[in-house]
Parts: structure tokens; C-alpha cells; sequence
């Protein structure tokens, strides 16, 4: 059998299910072409009355997974020839189910207004009955009934389309446009938990793009317009998780949105820029680090600044005053070296992430920030009001007077002001901690009340004392103050630790040096002692020293111009090599994407080519076929019918033979037949059952009267029953109620009595303890102030003692020192008297071996073989072979030649007579 391939065939059968009801059947028969892949090779135009169709029924039954399964083959068939029809379609299931939706919420206000049958009447007794056992109400359960089951269908739908449509370059818009649709959905419905899904479904497919980039038809987030989107979808995302004040994915989306931008190669629009810092002010100010909320605020102003032609000078002013309170507002001094050390540690790497977020290369701090202040000149932008807190806080701190200086500003600029007034809390514990600060660099120990004195803050950011107690006792504990309250004198006593550099850190107005500050310079005061009486001293020293500056000050700038020109090449070079490398890059991208655009063109047009030979195979025989497979498919049809409804089994041969018009005059004969039979059967039932049922009604109307009688007296009898039982079982729980009083009133005065002595025991036992507790308190008290004056005393004394041994060890290693001085001057006067004299026996040595080298030469030149035409005098004969040693040839002169002497000749003739090289003579 051969099945149809036309849409249309398809679609036409469905509808005709569809209109006997049989709408499940007629999904399942869609489906099954579907997933058969049946329509592969149908143009997309004549399939898309067939997907909608499909779609229509998948969501009229809430069939999510068929409907999944159906537009990713639909997607497979349209994404080489015809994308926008994807776009269609899912257009189209989107406002489908989107009807539905409202459908269902209009439905369930319609049915909680139907609920209510008297409008007088408050609440309705199964109202009063369900609401005593669950908190929900009415409209609550309307929805939950018919509202629930279609946004469930809706969010599911949003989630499929995104799997279907991600990592894909010919749908990234749609996807998109999805992804920005899934959002506003749960914005308008308020579905959190959805989106934080969403966000995280969102966040894998990003990074799913990285992972298969190497695929065909993958997105390239190297194409501008590709990254635009991109950041277009998770800017939306970032301004929904703010408006639905989920703030740890408001943080993650900022995350994915700097990676985005580091991505990037395009610029960011300054709008983006600027919602994106205003977005994480919002986060740091949720988080509570008060450090890096002034250091967004002063990025975000850096944007709006720079482009002033897009932001009001309305809005300007408003980020400038966010940008003073946050900086002034930023914890002035940090917690001990020797505290909190592993904390320090564990936040480092927020720190570091923080800080990258913001696009900063260094961390901020409180004194970089309040430069910036400066810098930019942002006090001239401030609301005016607010411009003497920074001179306030910064410049004329006093502690006697800052806090009734700074009243007026807080109670009337910054508690009226709403996006003020958070800063308020901050700016008042700063100013208290800079309060003790200054007090501790000034006092030993100051009363508890002169400090809540100092410290009285307008309403509302007044302080009680026991919070101003416990904000320094945590300042203390975390190790920001170095003090101790002594509560018994109700005082604060500072500690003057030499070695704690803490207090140095804060960028706070001192009035005088702290114990650690002199410890600290003590090594550079010294220093500058000694410098000082060295200029008295060896004031030859001090010009050689001025002089030498002078020749090397001299000699820079001969050497600056060189050096500058050779920097300005180097510079030249890099930047050419850096223009070629990115000329390279360049190139060899918009290679990649032409092989690949030309790669996609030809596999297309191979694709086309092979559809258009199947098509063209096909389409001969196609009609004849389907027309065949129709009316065989009719005929069979019509005698499985006969089959059931007469029990006439036709053969598939007979089948063959006969046509349609014979098989229906067969199918009407035997309905009429049918029908006559049944008329018949029906007729004699009914006057069968007329006649029974006259008969019950007959016998069982004399026996009423009695049965109604006899249900009176039982009814009676057991209400008169229960009226006892209950009475009897009340008297006896009351006879037994009575009895437990009189046993209680009995033991009554015994225990008035053992509880009075009780309490009076304990409190003569607490007082005695308390006056014991004392007497301990005071004793040791003087144990401990005996000890401290031993310990002093002790410590003195090995100060002393210290002093005197580092002042003889001193002594000693100087005349150690000008000891080795002298000897050290001595060997040097040796040394150079030996070198003269190894230099004298060197140059002896020297002409000794010149002298040898020039008599070996000589030597060398006696036996040296002279050819005939080189000789001075002509031929010369050669030695006579006589073995005498008084032989030598004459020379052309007449004189001898320089020979050695006989006696140096060996005495063997023949070895007189061989050639012997200089370098093995004598």
C-alpha cells in the first residue's frame, strides 16, 4: 500500500474526525504523519495549514509533549527553505494559548460571582465550612481550578519553544522574541519561581553556544548584531529581576552581562551602560557593602556625565547626591591585622569579582573614592543643601560640635528626602566612629556619658545609649577599636597598642600621633638624625655626594633623547604588529564566514536539487496511486460494516470485483432489516414493563400507612434514650469535678506555707553570696594592681639593662669595624706590591719567549729546502752524501750559510741526510 504525501489529504481526513468529535484521533493520526516524517519533502507553504491545524488541537487538549515533538519536526522540514514560517506558527500557538488564558480567567471571575446566591447574606455556610479548614478562598480555588492548568500549559510552552529554537542562527530573532515574550509572562503573572527557571535556562543556553560553535547552524557571538540581541534579552531580563526585587538573579544576570560585554566588539549603547550600573548600585545596596555602592554610584555618574546630551540636568544632580552620601557613608577604618584575618581571606574573591563587575583594575577604597570626589568636581553638582556635609565630615571634624553642626542637614534634607534617607543610618555610625576615633588619639580614658553627650543625632537616626554601647562593643569586637568599658566607673579606656597599625588606616583628621604612628617612624626619625649630623660633620662628603648627583642628573639627559626616540620606535613597532595581527584576525574571519556562507549555499543547493528529482520521480505515478489506495480504502470500510452490523463476510477477492455502489445497496438492505427487528423487540418491551410496574404500585399502596406508623415509635424510643444516657454521664462528671476541689482545697495552706519558707531562704542565701562575691572582687583587685607594679617595675629594669648591652655590643662592633678597616687597607698595599712585581716577571717572561721564538725561526730556516730558480747565487749542488760532517754547500757569496754547528748534526748518514719539519727539530 502506498500512503499519501499531500498536506492537504492529511488535513482534510483530520477534519472530517474532528467534525464526528473524534478530535483525539484525529491529533493522534496529525501526529503520527509528523513524526513519520511524511511531509519532509512538502514545500513549507503547503504545510503550514497542516501545523496549525496540528497546533490548534494540541492545545485544545493540553497535549505539551506531542506539540514539542511536532514543531521540532516541523522546524527540521522549514529551516533551510522557509524559516519565516516558523515564526508563523508559533505566532499563531502563542495567541492560541494566550486566548485560552484570559478565557480561563474570565471564566473564574464569572464563577466566583455565580458562587454567591444571596448578595445580603455575608458568607455562606459551606464558605464558613471551607474556610475553617483551609485559607483559601473562593476566587483562590476558581483559579486554581481553571486558570492554574492553562498558565502551566503556557509556561511549558515558552520553555519548549526556547529548547526547539536555541543554538540556532537561522531562528536566533525568534528565539529572542521568545525569550523576551517568557519573561513578560512571568512579570504580569508574578511567577518568581518560573523565572528564576527562565533565567537559568536562558543562562545554559549561552553557554551551550561556546560549547557547540563548531556545529552546523550555530550562533556566532562574534557577529555584532547576534551579540545585540543577546543584550537586549538580558538587559529585559536584568530590569524584570529588579521590578520582581529578585536580587540574587538580578545579580546573576549582571554576571552574564559583563561577560557578554568583555565578548563583545561593538560598543555599548550609554543607555545600556547606564541602566546596567544603576541595576547594581540596587544589588550593592541590598547586599550591604556600603564600599562598593559609592564605587557604582561614581561609575554610573562617570556614564551620565560623559553624556550629558541623553540625561537631564535633573537626574544629573539626583546620581550626584547618591554619589556624596554613598562615599562620605563608606566605613572609615578597617578591622585589626590581627582580626577577622580569615574573614579578610574569604572575601577576597568577592572583592575581586565585585571589582570586575564594575570594570575597575584595582579594588576601590574609601580614600580613592573620596578623590574621585574631588576630581570630577562633583560638590558643584550637589543639591546645595548638601554641600557643607563633606567639610563636615572630612575637613572640620570636631568632634565637641559635629554633631549639632550636622542636626539641621539630616533632619531636614536627608530623613525628608526618600532616596536620602538610607544614608542616614551610615552617615551617623560614620561620624560616631571618627568621634571615637579622634577622642582615643587625645584620652586616655573618657566617662561614658561625655560620649552619649557628644553623640546625639536628630530623630529619626537618634541613638539610645545601649545602641551607641553596642556599637562600640562591636566595633571592639571585630577589632576596629582598640578599647575596653569599665563598667563600675562607667568609662571607656583606649588602648595604646605600639604595634597595631589599624588606626592608622582611616583617613580621619588627627589631632595628634598615635602610639603606633612613632613605632612606626621611629626607623625613618633615626635616620633622619643621622643625616642631619652628617651634614655638620663631613661636609666634603656632601659635595662629593651633590657632585656625583650633578654628573648623573647630567648624563640622563644626555641619554633622555635616546632613550626617548628608541621607546617612540618600540612603540611604532608594536603598534604596526598589533594592526597586522589584527588585519590577520580580521581576514581571517571574514574567510571563515565566506567559506561558511558558500558551504551553506551549495549544501542548500544540493538539497534543492535532490528534492526536486524525488518530486519529479514521484509525481508520475503519484495521482493514479492515491486515487487507487482511496477507493480500496472505502471499499473495506464499507464491508467491515456489513461484517458487523449483518455478520456477511465478503471475500478480499469478491472484494476487488465489486464496487462501492453495491456495497452500500448491501448496507441498506440489511439496515432496513435491522431497523424493522428492532422496532418489533422494543414494542413487545414496553408493554411488558407498563404491566409490571402497575402491578408493584398496586400491592405496596396498602402497606404505607403502617410503615410510616411503626417509624414514629422507633424514632421516639431512641431520642428518649439518648436524653437519659446523657444526662446520667453529666451529673457523674460533676460528682467527680467536686470531689478533685475538696482534695486541692485541703493541701492549699500546707503549700502557701513551704513556699513562703523557700523564699525566704533563697534570699538570705543570695545575699550572702553577694557580699562574699564582693569582698573576692576587692581582693583581687589589689592582687592585680600589686602585680601590675611588679610587672612595671620588672620591665624597667630589663630596659634599662637592654639599653646599656645594646649600647656596649655597639661600641664594640665600631672598633670592630675601624679594626678591620686598617687590615683590610694593609692587605690591599701587599696585594698591589705583588701584582707590580708579577707584571715585571710577566714581561720578562714575554721577551724571554720572543727571543726563543725568533732563534727557533733561524734554526728552522738552515734546513729549509730552497728550489734552484729561487736561489740568489744559481744552482746549487746538492750536499755530498759522505756522511761527513764539514760537508756544506757554498753559498752564491762564497760565505757560509747560518748552519748549526757539527756537533748538533746527527752522526748517522742516513739520517743526516732526511728531511726533518721544524716542529720535531731541535
Amino acid at each position: 500500500m502506498v500512503y499519501a504525501t499531500s498536506p492537504e489529504i492529511f488535513l482534510k481526513r483530520a477534519e472530517e474526525l474532528i467534525k464526528v468529535g473524534q478530535t483525539t484521533t484525529a491529533l493522534d493520526s496529525l501526529y503520527d504523519v509528523l513524526t513519520a516524517k511524511r511531509l519532509r519533502n512538502v514545500n513549507a507553504g503547503n504545510a503550514e495549514p497542516f501545523i496549525k491545524k496540528f497546533v490548534s488541537l494540541c492545545v485544545e487538549q493540553r497535549k505539551g509533549k506531542q506539540l514539542k515533538d511536532g514543531l521540532t519536526q516541523y522546524r527540521n522540514i522549514v529551516q533551510y527553505n522557509n524559516p519565516e514560517s516558523m515564526d508563523t506558527v508559533v505566532t499563531y500557538m502563542l495567541d492560541e494559548i494566550t486566548q485560552r488564558v484570559v478565557g480561563a480567567q474570565q471564566s473564574a471571575e464569572k464563577a466566583t460571582v455565580d458562587d454567591v446566591e444571596d448578595l445580603d447574606e455575608a458568607e455562606s455556610p459551606e464558605a464558613m465550612i471551607l474556610s475553617s479548614v483551609t485559607g483559601e478562598q473562593s476566587k483562590d480555588r476558581a483559579d486554581r481550578a481553571l486558570v492554574t492548568p492553562w498558565l502551566k500549559f503556557l509556561w511549558e510552552a515558552y520553555r519548549n519553544l526556547l529548547d526547539i529554537l536555541r543554538n540556532n542562527v537561522r531562528f536566533e530573532a525568534l528565539y529572542q522574541r521568545i525569550s523576551n515574550q517568557a519573561i513578560d509572562f512571568c512579570k504580569i503573572y508574578e511567577r518568581k519561581t518560573e523565572f528564576r527557571r527562565l533565567c537559568e535556562l536562558l543562562r545554559g543556553h549561552l553557554q551551550a553556544i561556546v560549547k557547540y560553535s563548531h556545529q552546523q547552524n550555530a550562533i556566532n557571538l562574534s557577529n555584532p548584531e547576534t551579540m545585540q540581541l543577546f543584550l537586549d534579552t538580558h538587559f529585559h531580563q536584568l530590569n524584570t529581576a529588579t521590578e520582581m526585587e529578585l536580587w540574587q538573579e538580578c545579580y546573576r544576570s549582571i554576571e552574564d552581562i559583563h561577560h557578554l560585554i568583555q565578548q563583545s566588539k561593538r560598543p555599548i549603547k550609554p543607555q545600556a551602560m547606564a541602566n546596567y550600573f544603576e541595576k547594581l548600585t540596587r544589588v550593592m545596596y541590598v547586599a550591604k557593602n556600603p564600599l562598593f555602592l559609592a564605587a557604582a554610584w561614581h561609575r554610573y555618574y562617570g556614564y551620565i556625565f560623559r553624556y550629558t546630551n541623553v540625561f537631564t540636568e535633573e537626574q544629573l544632580q539626583g546620581v550626584a547626591n547618591n554619589v556624596l552620601l554613598s562615599t562620605l557613608a563608606v566605613p572609615i577604618i578597617k578591622p585589626s591585622s590581627r582580626v577577622l584575618s580569615a574573614a579578610a581571606k574569604e572575601n577576597k574573591h568577592r572583592t575581586q569579582r565585585y571589582t570586575n563587575l564594575l570594570f575597575l583594575t584595582t579594588a576601590p577604597t574609601r580614600v580613592s573614592l573620596i578623590n574621585d570626589l574631588m576630581s570630577n568636581d562633583i560638590l558643584n553638582r550637589v543639591r546645595p543643601e548638601l554641600r557643607p556635609l563633606y567639610d563636615l565630615v572630612e575637613e572640620q571634624f570636631h568632634p565637641l560640635s559635629i554633631c549639632k553642626k550636622l542636626s539641621p542637614i539630616l533632619s531636614e534634607q536627608i530623613a525628608t528626602n526618600e532616596n536620602d534617607s538610607k544614608y542616614g543610618t551610615l552617615l551617623c555610625n560614620v561620624v560616631l566612629t571618627r568621634l571615637l576615633q579622634q577622642l582615643s588619639q587625645v584620652y586616655t580614658s573618657v566617662q561614658l556619658d561625655f560620649i552619649l553627650r557628644l553623640a546625639r543625632f536628630p530623630e529619626p537616626y537618634s541613638m539610645s545609649p545601649a545602641q551607641i554601647e553596642r556599637f562600640i562593643m562591636n566595633g571592639a569586637r571585630r577589632g576596629e577599636f582598640q578599647l575596653r568599658v569599665d563598667y563600675q566607673s562607667r568609662s571607656v579606656v583606649f588602648d595604646t597598642d605600639p604595634f597595631d597599625s589599624s588606626q592608622s588606616l582611616s583617613s580621619a583628621a588627627q589631632l595628634q600621633a598615635s602610639p603606633s604612628d612613632l613605632m612606626r617612624s621611629q626607623l625613618s626619625s633615626l635616620s633622619i638624625c643621622l643625616s642631619n649630623a652628617q651634614r655638620v660633620a663631613c661636609p666634603d662628603y656632601i659635595a662629593e655626594k651633590q657632585a656625583q648627583k650633578a654628573t648623573a642628573i647630567a648624563k640622563a639627559l644626555q641619554n633622555m633623547q635616546e632613550e626617548h626616540h628608541v621607546a617612540s620606535a618600540r612603540k611604532l613597532v608594536i603598534e604596526r604588529r598589533k594592526e597586522a595581527i589584527e588585519n590577520a584576525i580580521a581576514r581571517k574571519e571574514r574567510a571563515e564566514e565566506r567559506e561558511r556562507t558558500i558551504r551553506m549555499q551549495r549544501e542548500q543547493e544540493l538539497e534543492r536539487q535532490r528534492l526536486a528529482e524525488e518530486k519529479r520521480q514521484r509525481e508520475t505515478d503519484r495521482l493514479q496511486k492515491e486515487r487507487e489506495d482511496i477507493q480500496r480504502i472505502e471499499a473495506k470500510k464499507i464491508a467491515d460494516s456489513i461484517k458487523e452490523k449483518a455478520g456477511i463476510e465478503i471475500d478480499i477477492k469478491e472484494l476487488e470485483e465489486l464496487d462501492t455502489t453495491k456495497l452500500l445497496e448491501l448496507q441498506v438492505q440489511q439496515i432496513e432489516k435491522e431497523k424493522q427487528d428492532m422496532q418489533t423487540r422494543l414494542k413487545a418491551q414496553w408493554r411488558k414493563t407498563d404491566h409490571t410496574e402497575r402491578a408493584y404500585r398496586k400491592c405496596e399502596q396498602p402497606l404505607i400507612a403502617d410503615d410510616y406508623e411503626n417509624q414514629k415509635k422507633l424514632d421516639r424510643k431512641n431520642h428518649e434514650d439518648a436524653r437519659k444516657a446523657q444526662l446520667a454521664q453529666t451529673r457523674e462528671k460533676h460528682e467527680q469535678d467536686m470531689e478533685f476541689k475538696r482534695r486541692f482545697m485541703r493541701m492549699l495552706g500546707d503549700f502557701n506555707a513551704v513556699r513562703k519558707d523557700l523564699d525566704q531562704g533563697r534570699s538570705e542565701a543570695l545575699s550572702s553570696d553577694r557580699r562574699r562575691i564582693r569582698e573576692a572582687l576587692v581582693k583581687a583587685k589589689e592582687e592585680r594592681i600589686e602585680e601590675y607594679r611588679r610587672l612595671k617595675a620588672e620591665r624597667d629594669e630589663t630596659e634599662t639593662r637592654e639599653r646599656e648591652e645594646r649600647e656596649q655590643r655597639e661600641a664594640e662592633e665600631e672598633r670592630a669595624r675601624a679594626a678591620k678597616a686598617a687590615e683590610l687597607a694593609k692587605h690591599r698595599e701587599t696585594m698591589a706590591a705583588q701584582r707590580a712585581r708579577d707584571e715585571e716577571l710577566l714581561k720578562k717572561r714575554m721577551e724571554r719567549e720572543s727571543e726563543l721564538e725568533k732563534e727557533r725561526e733561524q734554526r728552522a730556516s738552515v734546513g729549509k729546502y730552497v728550489p734552484p730558480s729561487r736561489r740568489a747565487g744559481g744552482a746549487v749542488p746538492p750536499p755530498a752524501r759522505t756522511g761527513s760532517a764539514s760537508a756544506t754547500p757554498p753559498s752564491a757569496s762564497g760565505t757560509q750559510s747560518p748552519r748549526p754547528a757539527e756537533s748538533t748534526l746527527r752522526p748517522s748518514a742516513q739520517s743526516s741526510n732526511r728531511y726533518i719539519p721544524p716542529s720535531q727539530r731541535k
